[in-house]
């Protein structure tokens, strides 16, 4: 029983220095491992980088995974940027191994824990209210915990090798080898802690009673077990999440099947490795080394596999956002050829106006903000951004004067088309305004009769999209709208305000009336002016004909116009 507790209580303490360190060097450090996460993944190898020095410093690998998935559920990292964070944690875990092995093994508890104790809790104390201070002595006093764990849990398990050896465990059995990787699964997930784990796995090799086969196969169940993380950090998140999750399960399970296949191989390589180092009788020593080993092989394995991988989580758990969001007529490869990328920026600002128009209408015709209106706003929205990027990618190469001509028209396009949808977001049905109106007589036919013209002026401003092959509508029907939107929108005002100083409406109810329409003007006057820039390179598109690069007055005048 007491080495029983000597155990558990070297585990809570490994734990507990864990957290602190974690804790403490987020406190210290947070914003410059929050600008590495974010702004150092643009590439593979920056990614894998990032990963390995932030898992390393917060000795952490869950606490990376966890900063990871929260990234991209929040929008700023990407599927592909943070597989490679992923990735990097596995590697950056290993250094755990060499902690124990190098540091906490060899130099001994009272040359290092001790002393950090004291002097992580002095320079807390010391710092008062500053919060790298306090961080800095937190994880200070971490290490000091991490190693007296690891030096207890040696302690417990030297109590533990005489009835382990008794056991006479069958190194070469298969049956033993899974058992121990199951071993290795479940003690990581019971401690939420890949590392805390390999500890135990480490220290309980030390005194040679876990036969070498059995020690390298718990390290291999630590690692496939610490994508527990993954899971648990995922439930109830985005899509984008989940597919982080499962690229994370996609690469321990791919190298720890490797790793189990190889074993033997990797194990004397392992073995002649920690030769270099010190002495392969070293179990602890070896068993880094394998740890390190299995885990950088599995990069290099997954590296060219990655872009595979990458398409096929992109077709897993679709969210109606994500399809109105992925562009259908942009592609990398028009890039090279500028008259078929303008066909295609026009093709898909077409389609983000119908979409942009529809939700409109929908909003109009009292569709309630449902989640699945939501998901339709984020999509559009994200749509306008991806096709702007593309219109800044296209840019910066020499072009023909008919493109340089149209990206202007184009971007602003959608820039009033996302005023759009963002106006959608508190409009109201038409009719809404007029019941709490509740005006009488003749104002009240007034009314509702530049209502019901407000309704149909819109209702033309925001047309459903052409058949295939129609021309677009024409400027001059533009401005025949625009015009009629503004006298009907004055009447409605005039009307509103007359009935308010009359004393037969009540003042809060004109002004939510006259926000209402003031909305309702503004979404059609931004849905008129997307028309009019869209509207030449529609028909530009539509008639496959070039056209001068001088753009017609009513277009030039417009984008003079303030927007």
């Amino acid at each position: 029983m007491e080495t029983l507790a000597s155990i558990l209580g070297g585990i809570g303490l490994f734990l507990l220095g864990v957290w602190l360190m974690t804790e403490g060097l987020k406190l210290a450090a947070g914003p410059q491992l929050r600008l590495i996460l974010g702004n150092w993944t643009d590439t593979r190898l920056r990614g894998l980088c990032a990963g390995i020095l932030i898992t390393a410093i917060v000795r952490s690998s869950s606490a990376v995974t966890v900063a990871t998935v929260g990234f991209v559920n929040a929008g700023l990292l990407t599927l592909r940027q943070a597989i490679w964070v992923i990735y990097g944690t596995n590697i950056g875990t290993t250094t755990t191994s060499w902690l124990v092995v190098l540091v906490g093994v060899k130099a001994g508890v009272e040359v290092l824990a001790l002393p950090l104790l004291g002097i992580g809790m002095i320079v807390r104390l010391v710092s008062g209210q500053r919060a790298r201070g306090a961080g800095l002595g937190q994880a200070i006093a971490g290490f000091g915990a991490f190693f007296l764990g690891i030096a207890i849990l040696q302690s417990g398990f030297a109590g533990l090798t005489p009835y382990i050896s008794g056991l006479d465990l069958p190194g070469a059995s298969l049956f033993a080898i899974l058992g121990f990787i199951l071993l290795g699964i479940v003690l990581t997930m019971v401690t939420q802690s890949s590392s805390a784990a390999l500890a135990v796995a480490l220290t309980a090799s030390a005194g040679g009673a876990i036969p070498l086969e059995l020690a390298a196969a718990a390290v291999i169940g630590t690692n496939i077990g610490t994508t527990s993380t993954a899971l648990f950090s995922v439930i109830g998140a985005t899509a984008p999440a989940k597919r982080v999750a499962s690229a994370h399960i996609a690469f321990n399970l791919l190298t720890g099947l490797v790793a189990l296949m190889l074993m033997p191989v990797l194990l004397w390589v392992s073995i002649h490795g920690a030769e270099l180092v010190g002495t392969a009788d070293d179990i602890m020593l070896v068993l880094a080394v394998f740890h390190t080993m299995f885990n950088c092989m599995g990069v290099a394995l997954i590296w060219p596999l990655s872009a595979h991988l990458e398409r096929f989580l992109s077709s897993l758990y679709r969210t109606p956002e994500e399809d109105i969001a992925r562009p259908r007529h942009l592609d990398s490869t028009l890039l090279a050829v500028p008259d078929l990328a303008l066909r295609g920026l026009v093709l898909e600002a077409t389609r983000l106006q119908a979409l942009a128009f529809a939700l409109t209408r929908d909003r109009i015709a009292g569709i309630s903000r449902s989640r699945g209106v939501a998901e339709r706003q984020q999509g559009i929205l994200a749509l306008g951004r991806q096709i702007r990027d593309f219109a800044g990618q296209l840019g910066g190469q020499a072009l023909p004067a008919t493109v340089v001509d149209a990206l202007p028209d184009l971007i602003r396009a959608t820039q009033h088309l996302d005023e759009i949808v963002l106006a959608a977001d508190q409009l109201a049905p038409l009719v809404a305004p007029m019941e709490q109106a509740a005006l009488e007589g003749t104002e009240q036919g007034v009314a509702r009769e530049s209502w019901q013209r407000l309704n149909d002026a819109i209702a033309g401003t925001l047309p459903p999209p052409p058949e295939q092959g129609e021309v677009p509508g024409d400027i001059e029907t533009l401005t025949a709208l625009a015009a009629q939107i503004e006298e009907n929108y004055q009447s409605i005002k005039a009307g509103l305000l007359r009935a308010t100083a009359t004393g037969r409406l009540h003042v809060g109810t004109m002004e939510t009336a006259l926000l209402q329409a003031q909305r309702l003007r503004h979404a059609a006057t931004e849905a008129i002016k997307a028309q009019r820039r869209l509207n030449r390179w529609q028909r530009f598109i539509s008639d496959n004909q070039a056209v001068a690069a001088e753009p017609p007055p009513e277009i030039a005048e417009s984008a003079d116009r303030p927007d």
